[in-house]
Order: structure tokens, then sequence, then C-alpha cells
């Protein structure tokens, strides 16, 4: 993967280039002036307008299909199980939509031309969850959202401080605000979700992953087969890493919200700020003139050991019982071409998963860029974690108590129970 992004003029060249390798054609059962109609589910309400948009450009281009949005977020999963699913499907690319992958509701899309311009390291992500037959490809990623460090780039000026590039600086960091009386983390884990970013940061900087959860028992079997391998003995370093973080929030953090951390963080109140991407543009409309930027955060003495966390954000999966597959997957490929992918990332603080695509225009999140480049980059842990696992709660209730071996034998007691459940 070329760690250099290409320039507009490559962009565009790629993209015309895609345009005319990705377009398949028309449905050939289709009756000369008939429109087959069919359906997206998406359950992100913040694109909505957006996807109306390029829905009306992809029917322009192909006039013999209609596509009809579907963005109530409690419909994909009861679509899919019932006898009515969605023809195409997007969803960030999690446990959950692994499950349906197993069970071969989504068609193998492998041999689609998108396949081909996707980053190998995005398609060893949506593998790493496992795959049908062993073989298929069961979605194309469109979009990785980044997270990492947020912080406030005239408060790191105005102490001298450098983004941390070592553990120990990221430490040293944190001190030297602490000493000048400045809060050097905001924490907000009133909102359990939110303490996800800080140990999905340290875990992943700790712990491979990706094989850790693919040697985790998944059935009643596997735990007789594979019974050494848990969070006791993998994850110990990264959640003492997480209370060392805990330790430079503020001391009411228990006590504050996610509404709450973005109105502090923005008025100047902490130096940094352990969230996402999404949180940005709630920041700067609090405070139209903060200047932010993100890091990862480095979890060794190495800088060439960081990665950045993402998230599957959305990925595009077609269901193969669709009667309507061949135009499932013209709309697949329209999606797919890299043009709509930049521009689609550009606009919402992600970054493409394609191979050799442009550097973000973004300076917010810029700083994250040459781990995505370079592919030196995880998948946020806990969309390793099947629903019934509460999580959140068990984050929140670390952060309260301090206690790390109970924490981590909650978690391979709780990930046990749920295995013995499964055949």
């Amino acid at each position: 993967m070329n760690p250099v992004g290409p320039t507009r003029r490559r962009l565009l060249s790629l993209a015309a280039v895609a345009a005319a390798g990705l377009a398949l054609p028309a449905c050939s059962n289709a009756k000369a002036g008939a429109v087959t109609t069919i359906r997206l589910q998406q359950n992100k309400p913040e694109v909505v307008d957006y996807f109306n948009t390029l829905i009306k450009d992809f029917e322009t281009k192909n006039p013999d299909i209609r596509v009809v949005q579907d963005f109530n977020g409690g419909n994909w999963v009861p679509g899919l199980i019932r006898d009515n699913p969605a023809d195409v499907v997007t969803n960030a690319y999690s446990v959950t939509t692994a499950d349906f992958a197993h069970k071969g509701i989504f068609a193998d899309l492998s041999d689609l031309p998108a396949a081909a311009l996707a980053d190998p390291k995005a398609l060893e992500l949506i593998n790493s969850f496992g795959r049908y037959n062993d073989s298929e490809l069961s979605a194309l990623p469109f979009s990785l959202a980044a997270a990492g460090v947020i912080y406030n780039i005239e408060l790191f000026a105005k102490y001298n401080v450098d983004v941390p590039t070592t553990w120990s600086s990221f430490l040293a960091a944190c001190q030297t605000f602490q000493d000048a009386g400045l809060t050097p983390i905001y924490g907000t884990f009133k909102d359990s979700w939110t303490l996800g970013q800080p140990y999905g940061y340290v875990s992943g900087g700790n712990v491979d992953l990706a094989d850790f959860f693919s040697r985790m028992p998944l059935t009643a079997q596997d735990l007789k087969n594979n019974p050494e391998v848990s969070f006791s003995r993998d994850f110990k370093t990264a959640t003492e890493n997480f209370l060392t973080v805990l330790g430079f929030m503020q001391k009411d953090a228990g006590g504050r919200s996610y509404t709450d951390g973005n109105a502090a963080f923005a008025k100047g109140s902490a130096a940094m700020y352990m969230q996402g991407p999404w949180a940005l543009s709630e920041l700067t409309t609090i405070n139209a003139g903060l200047k932010l930027g993100t890091f990862a955060l480095p979890m060794s003495e190495d800088p060439g050991e960081t990665q950045a966390q993402v998230t599957l954000d959305m990925t595009f999966s077609i269901t193969r019982s669709s009667p309507r597959i061949e135009a499932a997957k013209r709309f697949v490929n329209y999606l797919m071409d890299p043009a709509v992918v930049t521009a689609y990332n550009d606009k919402f603080s992600a970054f493409s998963p394609l191979k050799g695509a442009a550097e973000t225009a973004n300076p917010q999140v810029a700083g994250l860029q040459p781990l995505i480049s370079a592919g030196k980059y995880y998948l946020n842990m806990t969309n390793y974690f099947p629903p019934a696992i509460t999580l959140n709660n068990y984050f929140q209730t670390l952060a309260l108590n301090r206690n790390a071996d109970a924490f981590l034998t909650t978690l391979d007691d709780a990930w046990h129970r749920v295995a013995a459940r499964n055949a």
C-alpha cells in the first residue's frame, strides 16, 4: 500500500478508471423499460440526506433501478431474520454483523470489481471475524472512522508540550498539564459507553486484538478445546494502563456525561479528550475558534509500534436471497467508486478504506493519516463483544472501583457464559 496519498489528478484518474471498470450491465432479465426496485437498509440517521443524494445520482445513471432507503435502525436485524430482508445492507461491521455472515445470509462479493479496490488491511479486519465457507467476502468496507486522543492545539503550545510519540512522553505530557493546574484528560464516564474509547486505545496498543478474539471460545466445545485463552492472561497490562489514564482525569469524571465533556473541553477545561471523530463537529459548534488535532495513543517506547484505532463504520453487504441481486451489485459498485467513497469520508471526518486513497483534507484528524495510509490500525475491541455482554457497565465499574483483577475475571466469566450457551 502506498503510504503517500495520490494527487488530486491521480484521484480523479483513478475514479474515472474505476467508474468504467465497476460498471455492470443492466439486469438481463428485465423487460425493456421495466424498473427494478431495491431496498437499502442503513442505520445512521445523520447520513440519510447524504444517501438520498447518492441514490438520486445513481438512479439518474441507472434509470432501470429505483433505490428505497430504509433508515430505521431497528429494522436491520429483524429484516434479515424475517422473509423480507433488504437487498443491500450497510452497518458498522462487528460481531453482530459477522454473525449473519457466518450463517450465509450475505452473498459472496469477492468477485465484484469493487473488491479489488479495497485496502487489504480493511478486508483483513472484516475477515478476522471469520468467513462463510472460509472463503467468501461478505462485506465491502466503505468508511473507516479512526479515533484517537483529541487535543487542544493552543493549550499544547501554551505549555510547550509536543504531541506524544511514546507512552512515557504521553505520561510526561499529562504530568505537565497536571502540575500547571490544568486537567490533562476530560473524563465523562457517567455515560459508560465513553469509556470504550480509552480502554480501546490501551488494549489495541498492547494486544493483537484480531488474533486474540480469533482464539477466544465461541461455543461450549471451544471452551473444552481452548480453555487457556483469557482476558486475565492477555489484558492485564492494558487494564493497568487504562487505570493510569483515568488517574489523569478530573475528580468528578464519574458524574460527568458526554454532553458535559463536550461543553467543558470546548471551553478549554482540559488539554485532551478521548473521543472519536463524531465529537469534533459538536466541539467546534460550541467554540468555533477551537483548534483541534488528533493523535493515536502510543503504548510503547517505540513510535514505530503505534497504531490507530478504527471502526469499520460503514460496510456494504448484499443479501444472498435477494431476487434482485444483479441490481444490488450495480448499486454497491456505484457506492464503492473511489470518488464516491472519498467524498463521503471527507464529509464525515473519516478515512477511505481503498487502496491509494487521497489523504484526508480534515486537519482535525490528519494526525492519524500516516498510520491509516500505512495500514497500521486495529479494530476497536468493543466490536468483538457479543451484545449479551454488558461491556460498558463493566468499564464503568472498573473506573469506579479500580479493581483490575475483578474486571478481568468478570470479562472471562461473562464470555464463557455466552460461549457455553452455543452448541
